[in-house]
């Protein structure tokens, strides 16, 4: 059911001055930090010279990503804005995240080679005002960092999706010094891609001590934006990466278990369209054109870069090494069935997926990050899910929900 706030998820107030819009938000609309934010100044914005960042901080900053079912917004000024938002995917995984009474949800997708936000979905049976911040806010990695990892070693010329990783234990041990030692026997080995797919905890801390220091890995997370706020203030998480003491702590960082490294759903989706868009990073947007009431158009969206995360190269190297994700490895019960097989061959999907323990909110989180088709990605998305003692929705289900919704009929 659509709710009250939805009626002001975005207000674009407007006084035209000489051309010129003050932008404010309504005082009823719902703040993204709540009730403690101190109230938006207007702020002065030409139509015509909106670009990059701009229009997207300041609405963020004033009611966060709209939760609307996309269309048209009329604007308070008497003009209309027509949304980016895909109105199915919104509406088709609110439904799901109702119906499965799921305690925290949050699902995000972009347009990897416009930075166009197609969908920013989130709900919770326990909270709502949760919901309101929940797709900027930073929780816990978990092995989402192994991408950071392998594009670290990528980066070094040291390994590539193929690299054999040599180590000892189970794929879920979090105990390094079980994972054994460089250039001694008893060891299994994996394909770095197989190692990806099956989030094996062993092989990527040993491909850390092996192949990588903190620096290097420092680095190629400054790369992904950690601690730098690459959408332009602080509205949006962007955690510092914590530096190990150890051999042991830097394996555990590496392998996705350091629970003080945090991201925001918006940050890891971005991540994603950076890969699916050759290494760039699009500025993200989520007004495409601004209409008067008589029809003409004063603001059209134009794509461009945020910056460059990584290669071209490296980029397709992890495509290429996540792309057994739902084939063989921790994503696969989710695309199990026989309509899933679209997805290993007609729609192929690269994606990772993550789990760990958190406190806040308390509860068990599931992670699942991806983008398809992986060869010439459409949809760059993120799915989180925080359940508590019964398991209501894993974040590969809602990931794999949004595709059928998005890739229907095709």
């Amino acid at each position: 059911m659509m709710r009250k706030t939805v009626l002001y998820a975005i207000i674009i107030a407007g006084v035209c001055i000489s051309g010129a819009v003050f932008l404010t938000a309504s005082p009823t609309g719902n703040r993204l930090f709540g009730k403690d934010s101190a109230p938006a100044k207007p702020q002065l914005f030409r139509y015509a010279s909106l670009a990059g960042l701009d229009l997207f901080r300041y609405v963020c900053t004033t009611a966060g990503l709209p939760p609307s079912s996309g269309g048209d917004l009329l604007l308070q000024d008497g003009n209309i804005a027509r949304l980016s938002l895909h109105g199915d995917l919104q509406a088709g995984l609110r439904a799901v995240m109702e119906k499965s009474r799921v305690p925290y949800a949050v699902f995000i997708a972009i347009e990897p080679k416009t930075g166009r936000v197609l969908a920013s979905v989130s709900h919770s049976s326990l909270s709502t005002e949760w919901e309101n911040r929940a797709p900027f806010t930073g929780y816990p990695m978990a092995s989402l960092f192994k991408v950071v990892t392998a594009a670290a070693a990528f980066e070094s010329g040291k390994a590539n999706a193929l690299t054999p990783l040599h180590f000892r234990g189970r794929a879920s041990s979090e105990s390094p010094s079980r994972w054994g030692k460089p250039g001694r026997g008893g060891d299994t080995t994996l394909p770095l891609c197989n190692a990806m797919a099956r989030s094996v905890n062993p092989a990527f801390g040993r491909l850390a001590e092996e192949c990588l220091d903190m620096s290097m890995l420092a680095s190629t997370a400054k790369q992904f934006g950690f601690g730098t706020a690459p959408f332009g203030g602080n509205f949006i998480a962007t955690e510092e990466l914590p530096t190990p003491s150890t051999s042991g702590e830097l394996m555990r960082m590496a392998a996705g278990l350091d629970y003080r490294i945090k991201i925001s759903p918006f940050h890891v989706a971005m991540i994603f369209a950076a890969l699916g868009n050759g290494g760039t990073m699009p500025v993200p947007s989520f007004v495409d054109t601004i209409h008067k009431p008589g029809g003409k158009e004063i603001y059209q969206m134009k794509p461009s870069p945020l910056f460059t995360m990584t290669s071209p190269h490296v980029a397709g190297e992890l495509i290429r090494s996540m792309s057994g994700t739902v084939i063989t490895g921790t994503a696969k019960t989710a695309f199990r069935d026989s309509k899933g097989l679209r997805y290993h061959s007609l729609i192929p999907v690269a994606g990772k997926t993550g789990s760990i323990i958190g406190y806040d909110p308390r509860g068990h989180y599931n992670w699942f990050a991806g983008l398809a088709p992986a060869d010439n990605p459409r949809i760059a998305f993120v799915a989180l899910t925080i359940n508590g003692d019964l398991l209501r929705l894993r974040a590969p289900q809602l990931g794999r929900a949004a595709l059928d919704i998005f890739f229907a009929g095709k």
